[in-house]
């Protein structure tokens, strides 16, 4: 019933205001897990510190056969390219051991979101870190 009010309420707002708003905060079912969407990122906290975050996104990126253009674990950046999109992770500390993840995704010259590649992304990348 709380999945159905929100995209009730969303699509209230989108009619209301003309124009989605700039984040969502979606809940996923059942998991209890929230993840926030932007027009091109997914952010989420999870359990695990920042090497280990930086880790599963380089593997997802070379499971996928693309290239890694920049990785810096004191930083907690990287930026990487899988058939003509950039994918970029940013991390920060939260606690010794969570840390928050932000993977913005962008498309076509780097000028357009590509924001369902960003949370298929993201799940691929939270997996690992299970």
């Amino acid at each position: 019933m709380r999945k159905y009010l929100l995209i009730f309420v969303i699509c209230l707002s989108v009619y209301i205001s003309g124009c989605v708003a700039p984040v969502i905060v979606a809940g996923a079912a059942g998991a209890g897990a929230t993840y926030s969407l932007a027009t091109d990122s997914v952010s989420d906290n999870v359990d695990a510190k920042i090497p280990e975050v930086v880790d599963a996104f380089i593997n997802e990126v070379n499971k996928r056969n693309g290239s890694v253009m920049f990785a810096s674990i004191s930083e907690g950046k990287v930026k990487a390219e899988i058939k003509e999109i950039k994918y970029t992770l940013d991390v920060k500390s939260l606690t010794k051991n969570s840390s928050r993840l932000t993977i913005t995704a962008r498309k076509t010259y780097n000028l357009l979101p590509a924001r369902d590649e960003a949370v298929e992304f993201y799940t691929k990348v939270a997996e690992r870190l299970k």
